[in-house]
């Protein structure tokens, strides 16, 4: 079916918004062709904007350029996956140990209300389990104060999401919910290393269950 931008809005970050998201929900899978016109079409836009959308993506490392019209997907190495795990392991406990103090109560409550949400979803999907995982770390991220370690975490958390989801099978209930509750109460207790090592623990266990699910 196709989507209808709605006049007014900025075309080209609606095309972005869309693309990326297609991109991180698999919906374009890795390896997948992009073809700027129909992709455009599809969107009821012209190619413009949709041409500018494809370039901001391909400058984020998301597509890989093919041909001069052409691009694809990127798909993620298990290599990159783990390089890109590295680089967290050392920058999100920081950003955890900067935003503890800087972290309202009310945003702390918004994450446990989704968390027993998902916990207490008999089946839950991925979607929920990575809305809930995104919200969690770009929260802590944001409240860090360091507006590079936000762009940072967020690219590096973009890779290591695609290779879970080409490579990772499906889980059958959320993983690291525990870890998660940790680190949340960790930080609403307002312990910055305490919440910097929730954080470290639940990245190493994390990185670790990606080489026990391959």
């Amino acid at each position: 079916m196709n989507t209808v931008v709605k006049s007014g809005d900025s075309l080209s970050q609606v095309a972005y918004d869309t693309l990326l998201e297609q991109i991180m929900d698999r919906t374009l899978v890795g390896g997948a062709v992009i073809q700027e016109r129909k992709m455009a079409n599809s969107l009821g836009i012209s190619r413009t904007p949709m041409r500018k959308a494809l370039a901001r993506l391909e400058g984020e490392g998301l597509l890989i350029r093919l041909t001069d019209r052409l691009l694809s997907v990127k798909v993620v190495s298990l290599s990159e996956c783990l390089d890109a795990m590295s680089i967290r392991k050392l920058i999100e406990p920081e950003a955890t140990r900067l935003a503890t103090p800087r972290i309202t109560q009310s945003v702390l409550d918004a994450l446990k209300s989704q968390l027993t949400e998902l916990v207490g979803a008999k089946k839950p999907s991925r979607a929920m389990h990575w809305a809930f995982d995104d919200n969690l770390h770009i929260t802590i991220a944001r409240y860090s104060g360091n507006l590079a370690m936000m762009e940072t975490v967020t690219k590096l958390r973009r890779t290591t999401r695609l290779f879970e989801q080409m490579e990772v099978p499906e889980p059958t209930m959320s993983p690291g919910t525990e870890e998660h509750l940790k680190i949340i109460k960790a930080i609403e207790g307002g312990d910055p290393d305490k919440a910097a090592e929730a954080m470290r623990v639940h990245l190493a266990k994390s990185c670790d269950g990606i080489l026990d699910q391959l």
